[in-house]
Parts: C-alpha cells; structure tokens; sequence
C-alpha cells in the first residue's frame, strides 16, 4: 500500500502543532536528503524545535541528522527564509498541501502528493519551486500565481455546493469523498462505515446524505484535536483517529501523535529498495487511476458546463467567428460576458474561464460538438481506468503465479536484511540500508575482532568485516569493502567515479557523544586514528555465489576482472534506470526480480559487460 500521510494526517498535524510553529522564527534550513528539508524554529515560547519537512512522507517534528556542508539549495533556502517568523499555518482546502506565511508576506507552500513540491512566494506570485512544471489548468513557474490543485474544501462549501459535487460525479460515493472531496481513500470509508452507508453506491444518487455525511466529517475531526496516533500493523496505516471499517484495534496506540508518526517513519515505513518490482508496478498503475479519475471527472463537468448553457455558447462561437476576421483575439480579455485567457489563431481554439474551469473551445465547431469533444475525453479516460484496473488485476495474478511456480523456497540468511558480499579471501562484510540498520548493524553485529568500514560521504552507510576464527583479513579485503562501502553510499546516485573509505577497529566506534554533541539514529561518533584508503573503483559485479548449498545473487567489488565468474555482470554509476538495469540482470543471471532489485546499489547504473 501506499503509506503517504493522508489529508486527514495534516489536518491533525497543523491543528494540534499550531500552537509551537506560529510565532517561530525560521533560523536555518538544513537539506538532509534530496527531498527532505530540516528547519531549526524559534521561538521565547516554546524553545528550540526542528521542523522535518519530507515531500514524500510529510511533516515531523524530529531532529534528523544534519550535514556537514549545506548545499547549494538549502543556501538559497536561507538566503530567502532565516530569521522569517511564522505568523499563520494552514492546510489548503483540506488537501495534502501545506501553507506556512510569514511576516514579511512571503509564503511556504508543500505540496506534499505524489514526489512533492516545495514553493515559495512572495507578493502572491511564486518565487521559488523545487519542482517548476506546467499543466493545462495549472502553472508552477516562477513569476506565476500559486493556484492550488484542488478548488474544493469539503470543510468549507455549503451543502448546496456539496451536493452539486456528488450529483455530476459518475463514481460511486466512497471515491467522490477521496478524490473530488480531499477525504483520501481512508477517511471517506470510515465515515460512511460510521454512518452505516454503503460505499458503494452512486455518488448522484446519494444527496440526501449530505448532511449526514458532513456530520460524520465534523465528529472524526473534532477528534483529531486528542493529539493521538493508532497503529494498524496489517494495513501499515498510522492514522490520527481510531479507524473502525478496519474492524480491529490498532496495533500500538500513542498519546501523542508526533511520537506515533516519527515512530512510524523510523520502523514502518517502507523503503523504496524494500518493495519488489511488482508492487512498484502496481502504485504506479494506482497513482495513474488517481490521476484518470480526476481526469474523467474534469472533462465531464466542462461537457456539462457547456450543455447548461448551450444557446449562450453558440451566440458566443458565431459572434467570436465573426469577430476574428477583424479583430486580433490574442489581445481581448472579454467578450460578451465570457473571461478569455488565450487564443490559437492557427487552431481556431479560444481559452475561456467559466463554472471554475478553463475551457478550450474550437470556433469551427458548435457548442454541442465542443461539449460531447469533452464528454468523449471523459469517456477515453473511463476506459483507461477500466485498462489500469484490469493491468492491476493481471499483475496481481502473475505475482500468485510466479509464487505458486517457486517449488523451493530459498533459506534466507540473517545477513541477507541487509547489503552484504563474501569478499575474494572468503571474509562476509555486511552495510547497512538505512539509519535503523546502521543501527542495528553496529549495536548488534559489530565484535571486538571484526573492522568496521565507512566511505567518506554523508549518508553512507555503516559496514563491517565480519572476522571469525584466526584467519584476518589482508589489504584486500579491506579495500573490497571500503569499495563495497562507497559503492552504496550516495556517490553512486551522483554519478562518481572512484572515491575514498577509511577502516578502524570496534574500540573506536561509540555512541557516546561530547558535551554539546548529537549523535542522531544510524550515526557513530569514531575517535582516533582513521585508515584511509583512496581511488576505489565506483565498479559492481552481479553474479550468483553458492553459499551453504544455495545459489544466492551478490553484488560485490570487482578486484580483479579476470577471475569472475563467466556469468558475471559488470555495473558502474550511469544514466540507465534501476529497473531496467533490474530486469536485464535478471533475464540474463535467470533469476526473479525481486532477487535482484534488493542487492543493486541506490540510484541509476550502467551495465558495462557481461550481457
């Protein structure tokens, strides 16, 4: 499942934490990874707080880890918002989007749907957006006026308005709620379980509900203001109030919802190395659903905007025919009480803004054939859902086939949870995937006679020579893992080609740290002397390594190319996409995917022999 934070989560978020982000004063801001930003508040009031800003899994207040060196966006970052105070912290017409503005009237946008946007205005027009893209009703260019993506707040239309919602909808009520009301999938179930009603039936059939319906919205949001967290394990769902169409109690419940949500980020959310192939496949074939959707309703509701208009339309086209013999079109904003935003001389198309919506009309048609153009658009993307629902469907099944057709389970390993190789002298070295494993990875698997590796890069992950017996490692192996170290670390992503590791023994590893320091999860404080090791090579070999009498895929330094087995692919940072990469390895090594895809490093690569 997708385990994005919902509408709901950031209602509860910026109605309990109001109280300590407005007033603050924006001291710094951190870019801890490429995605998610760390802001350091003030305030006389309520002390030191930082602010974890993730456009993929939402907001926290939690102190991550810092880096080193600021980067080039977080220096910008501060050059336009240290020393701001908030003044105001809202939640944009109950959608996943987040406004922060400050007292100079500057504005914090975070859009925090899909991969995220982070926006920043100034004068109402944006200055600033991580992620600048164009869409037919909507801009996120600089210079241009922030328009939300949603115009409807289910919190805030009258009931008139609610209704005139669920009568031009096609979809059943539980998916009007989630989409054309903000709700999310979650919270528009629970309120119908609660009003006894069944989801499924027509959103148009279903106005007498109205008030029922919004009743029900205002109990579970009053409820929200508890400040608590449950925790349903099976659908890896943390929610802010207690979901009962799940029909069973929450795994862990929290007194406090930020601790609930920095504990599921930390232990339950799923990494994107975590999730096989197939279930990718199937949240990319969801979000295009949630997008169709949309989509479909949006080109039904301009067909209808037109057909309750239709002799108004087909004065405006006959005199607009008319008029573009002599006038230039381009240059008029109004005409005969239509707002006009554009106009296409060569399409004969004009742009005009009516019902809250852009309509593109073509002067060569009438209005009744522009109006069945957009219920015929609405109509292709009903079969495309219909098209990704049936995909979802079949990939559902190949994944049950491909279960069914594994005779032998392959014994997994203790060390496979983690990135791991058997080094040229026979030596298992171990990394970590993420802060938890790192660790995990120290706390638990770190002895006195093993080493312990680290690449000379932020972010890299712990890694240790696991030593057993008499037998110690030579140069060798130390160089195969600082290799293996900065292999998975983010220099891959970033398209290096060598870079720099150092080894030290167990006795210089702690968690303590000085008076003042920090040491965040995942982070070790190393004293003394650091043995350093230059120019390894950013290169990979995939191939199948037999262990215990399993044939197991390993992704291991490549020190000596001649000695490879026949079967070995070679890889090093590139521009090819992980999947591909994924698959092609497979395909040629015989093995699934999903054996695959967890051994490669982060990022894209190049596969540069062996296929």
């Amino acid at each position: 499942m997708n385990p994005k934070p919902s509408s709901l989560d950031f209602y509860a978020f910026t109605q309990n934490y109001s109280s300590i982000i407005i007033g603050s004063f924006i001291k710094k801001v951190y870019q801890v990874e490429e995605t998610d930003f760390l802001f350091q508040l003030y305030s006389s009031s309520s002390g030191k707080n930082y602010l974890l800003i993730s456009l993929k899994k939402g907001l926290v207040f939690y102190e991550a880890e810092r880096p080193e060196a600021a980067t080039p966006l977080s220096m910008l970052m501060r050059k336009s918002l240290s020393e701001r105070r908030i003044v105001s912290v809202e939640q944009i017409n109950f959608d996943r989007v987040v406004k922060l503005t400050l007292h100079t009237g500057q504005e914090i946008i975070l859009e925090l749907f899909r991969d995220g946007n982070f926006i920043i205005t100034n004068e109402k027009k944006i200055e600033f957006a991580s992620d600048q893209r164009e869409w037919k009703n909507r801009k996120i260019l600089k210079g241009e006026p922030y328009i939300p993506p949603s115009a409807n707040n289910p919190l805030e239309i009258d009931d008139a308005l609610f209704g005139e919602v669920l009568q031009q909808s096609k979809a059943s009520l539980v998916q009007t709620l989630a989409t054309r009301l903000n709700l999310g999938g979650d919270m528009a179930e629970e309120v119908l379980f609660r009003l006894g009603v069944n989801k499924d039936v027509p959103a148009k059939t279903s106005l007498e509900l109205v008030s029922r319906i919004r009743k029900s919205i205002s109990e579970i949001l009053e409820e929200t203001k508890e400040c608590k967290a449950y925790f349903y394990q099976d659908q890896n769902l943390l929610s802010p109030v207690k979901m009962l169409h799940l029909k069973n109690e929450a795994d862990i419940s929290y007194d406090d919802l930020n601790k609930g949500m920095l504990d599921y980020l930390q232990k339950h959310y799923p990494s994107a190395e975590a999730k096989d192939p197939i279930t990718r496949r199937i949240e990319s074939m969801e979000k295009s659903i949630e997008e169709f959707q949309k989509q479909r309703e949006i080109n039904f509701q301009k067909g209808n905007i037109i057909m309750q208009s239709l002799n108004r339309f087909d004065t405006l086209i006959r005199k607009l025919s008319r008029a573009k013999e002599t006038q230039d079109l381009s240059k008029v904003k109004e005409f005969d009480g239509f707002a006009i935003t554009s106009y296409n001389s060569a399409s004969k198309e004009i742009s005009i803004e009516e019902g809250g919506q852009i309509l593109s009309i073509d002067l060569n048609l009438s209005a009744g054939q522009n109006a069945n153009g957009f219920f015929q658009k609405s109509k292709d993307f009903k079969s495309k859902i219909e098209g990704a629902y049936r995909a979802i469907e079949e990939t559902k099944a190949k994944r049950v086939t491909e279960k069914k057709s594994t005779t032998k389970k392959k014994k997994r390993e203790w060390f496979e949870i983690y990135h791991w190789f058997i080094s040229s002298e026979g030596f298992l070295v171990i990394s970590g995937r993420d802060a938890k494993s790192n660790e995990r990875i120290v706390k638990k698997h770190l002895k006195e006679k093993d080493l312990y590796v680290h690449a000379d890069v932020y972010g890299a992950p712990s890694t240790i020579i696991k030593i057993e017996g008499n037998q110690e490692p030579t140069e060798q192996t130390i160089r195969e893992a600082c290799a293996f170290a900065i292999s998975f670390s983010r220099a891959w992503p970033a398209g290096m080609n060598s870079g720099a590791a150092y080894w030290v023994y167990p006795s210089q590893v702690s968690k303590t740290p000085e008076s003042g320091e920090y040491v965040s999860t995942g982070s070790w404080i190393v004293r003394g002397k650091r043995n350093y090791l230059f120019d390894l090579p950013m290169k990979l070999s995939i191939l199948i390594k037999e262990y215990k009498g399993e044939q197991k895929a390993m992704a291991c330094p490549v020190p000596d190319e001649s000695k490879l087995p026949d079967n070995s692919i070679i890889i090093t940072p590139g521009d090819e996409k992980r999947n591909s990469v994924s698959q092609k390895i497979s395909r040629k090594l015989g093995v699934p995917m999903e054996e695959i895809d967890p051994i490669l490093p982060p990022g894209n690569s190049s596969i540069i022999s062996g296929l």
